[in-house]
């Protein structure tokens, strides 16, 4: 993969232009959204602070109405009566308006005065925060539903006692939700103008002041939807960082309210906001950068293979030509000059191709010369024995008188002699000269048991052993007597082979468009310094041999536009693979 010079300049140079793009993208995406996340912790976190405060501030002036209830000199009185601490009460709520109702309890928890007339006679001694006024604290108590009230309160209790400072009974407010939510409400408006945001009052048992929910609480603890526990929620608010939900959607600052009485739970203002509003223009943000890159990508990527084309081009008309020269097509330098070193490099390669040309040419005539002068050689060693033997039957013939019976027998020698150049320079003829073929379709399984039928009974394979491994019908395209004799060729070198007895074994693959056959035998071998020189022609290991049979085969598989090959190892056995075409499509 990119292995070619314009791939890798174009992945290189993409990755180099692109590279600070993404990474100054990356940085300023980072910026901005370290400082939403900054604006939306300290909005959520400062507005979240006001509504505390003001809860504070709402739940103080309730607190400082209590206490002015239980220091009034008729509830202080203890010889009062009922009519009379009810008026002072009544005239209370009257002037504040922010109460459901106050009681007045004496020691035992029973109900003395009502001011809504709701709850008298009942006994709430066992109310927690009775319990704690008795105990002379002043107290905050959870959301509460009463049989008396429609809407669940939240009811402040203090201590009484007259004048001795003896402690005569309990006075307890109840006041209204509505100013709470009003307030709250108020403040959450101003948090953000950007999204919306849900803000409530909770404790740490999960009980939920909420102007979304009427009557105002929850029954349920809203703490498993946020993802908190008791644990982590008291965590949470020691922190000025934003909480995180579980489910990922919302983000909420959790700050603590502070009371100056004692209270049954500890009570929190948390202010939450959906997250996808929050980030909604970090989201516009990421958007816009990824237009704006993809935009600067797709003109690097244009930019950058242009340039490619202009530097790789010329390279490519260099490639192009050179293997044209060495398909045998004249070298023709590139006319593109689109830089120097180009144009230096094309006339370096002209100067090349040229002494390479005068070199081949060269190498050519020498070894054309070295070739005639093997091919003399060979042609007068194997002339000479036979016209030394005609020349010396002459000269005896010739040197008296002789019967019939003595010129019969010279003359039958002298023409054996005849006959044996004949046969020399037929066979230099096959080497040397093309033969017309005569192309067919031929089954090469029923081919080759023609050829072993024939061969098994001739006297020189008497004691060798042959294993036909072709079983199943292949067709090769080619010359049927042109391959028999690169066959009985092959097989009577593979018979020679053999000191006295031995195998050989044919076998074959095949691929769509050849035929491997491979004719192995396990005779003596060829040895290495022997092997690199056989095929070529008057080179023989034999006593008898003329070196043309191997040539001979080279040069007809070659017309029969298939290969020759030998492999061998010396006293294991020899291989000759013959790799036949099976179709006509590769004969031109």
């Amino acid at each position: 993969m990119h292995k070619s010079l314009q791939s890798r300049i174009l992945l290189y140079s993409i990755l180099i232009a692109s590279a600070p793009v993404l990474i100054l993208g990356v940085i300023s995406y980072d910026s901005q959204r370290s400082l939403l996340e900054k604006e939306a912790n300290n909005s959520l976190n400062a507005g979240s602070m006001n509504i505390v405060n003001e809860t504070y501030s709402y739940l103080n002036e309730r607190i400082s109405d209590m206490k002015l209830m239980s220091r009034n000199p008729v509830i202080m009185d203890s010889h009062a009566s009922k009519e009379e601490k009810s008026v002072e009460l009544n005239k209370f709520i009257d002037a504040k308006g922010d109460y459901y109702g106050v009681l007045n309890l004496d020691l035992e928890g029973n109900v003395m005065v009502d001011t809504s007339n709701k709850m008298m006679g009942d006994n709430l001694a066992k109310t927690i925060w009775f319990k704690e006024a008795m105990e002379g604290h002043e107290f905050l108590s959870d959301l509460y539903k009463t049989r008396a009230y429609s809407e669940p309160i939240i009811v402040l209790s203090s201590p009484v006692h007259d004048v001795t400072g003896k402690l005569i009974g309990v006075v307890s407010p109840a006041f209204r939700l509505e100013g709470l939510w009003e307030m709250m409400e108020k403040k959450a408006n101003d948090i953000s103008d950007k999204y919306s945001v849900d803000f409530f009052m909770m404790n740490e048992a999960g009980t939920i002041i909420s102007k979304k929910h009427p009557p105002g609480v929850l029954p349920d603890s809203p703490l498993d939807e946020m993802g908190l526990t008791k644990g982590n929620l008291l965590e949470a608010s020691l922190s000025d960082e934003l909480y995180s939900a579980e489910n990922g959607e919302k983000i909420y600052s959790i700050q603590p309210v502070h009371a100056e009485v004692q209270t049954e739970n500890k009570w929190f203002v948390v202010v939450g906001a959906d997250k996808k509003q929050v980030f909604q223009p970090l989201n516009d943000l990421l958007t816009r950068y990824l237009t704006i890159y993809s935009i600067v990508f797709v003109f690097i990527i244009l930019a950058v293979y242009l340039l490619t084309k202009s530097i790789v081009r010329p390279v490519q008309d260099l490639v192009e030509a050179t293997e044209d020269f060495i398909a045998g097509k004249e070298f023709t330098a590139s006319g593109n000059r689109s830089f120097e070193e180009m144009e230096k490099l094309n006339v370096a390669f002209q100067d090349m191709m040229e002494t390479i040309e005068d070199r081949e040419k060269e190498i050519v005539r020498t070894e054309k010369l070295k070739y005639v002068g093997q091919l003399a050689a060979g042609v007068a060693h194997e002339i000479r024995n036979p016209l030394t033997t005609i020349k010396g039957f002459f000269q005896l013939l010739k040197s008296g008188d002789h019967d019939k019976k003595v010129i019969k027998k010279y003359s039958d020698i002298m023409l054996l002699e005849v006959d044996r150049v004949n046969a020399f320079v037929t066979q230099l003829l096959d080497l040397a000269k093309p033969h017309q073929l005569e192309w067919g379709n031929l089954d090469l399984r029923d081919f080759l048991d023609e050829i072993l039928d024939t061969y098994t009974s001739s006297v020189q394979s008497y004691h060798v052993k042959f294993i036909n491994g072709v079983t199943k019908s292949v067709f090769v395209y080619t010359d049927r007597n042109r391959l028999r004799q690169v066959l009985l060729n092959v097989l009577n070198n593979s018979c020679e082979a053999f000191n006295s007895s031995g195998t050989i074994e044919l076998q074959q693959t095949a691929d769509s468009h050849h035929v491997k056959l491979m004719i192995k035998d396990d005779g003596k071998g060829i040895s290495p310094e022997n092997l690199k020189n056989i095929g070529m022609p008057f080179y023989t290991t034999k006593a008898d041999g003329n070196g043309l049979g191997v040539a001979t085969c080279i040069q007809i598989m070659e017309e029969l536009k298939g290969k020759f090959q030998i492999e061998s190892i010396y006293s294991e056995g020899t291989k000759v693979t013959l790799i036949i075409p099976t179709t006509n499509r590769l004969i031109k």
